[in-house]
């Protein structure tokens, strides 16, 4: 039997992905941050985290967060995947 593996859409590219593949943020008054188990989140694929240029404006403008801290939290992240 197949085991059944959750797929999740990347806010950045649109892609879909296996969750375990992602990385998990949310949204705290107008800031990203990295998820902290409770309220709602969003999904980004790490190809996405490497090549932020195109990303960074869209998703900003799509789920209303401050560019800053989107920036803040990517660069953290990227500084981990290299990792």
């Amino acid at each position: 039997m197949k085991k059944h593996i959750p797929i999740r859409m990347c806010v950045g590219c649109r892609e879909k992905i296996a969750q375990k593949e992602l990385l998990r943020l949310q949204k705290i008054d107008k800031e990203a941050t990295l998820y902290s188990g409770t309220g709602r989140s969003f999904y980004i694929c790490k190809g996405c985290i490497e090549n932020n240029k195109h990303l960074t404006k869209r998703v900003c403008g799509i789920l209303k967060i401050e560019e800053e801290s989107f920036l803040r939290v990517l660069k953290e992240l990227k500084d981990n995947v290299k990792n």
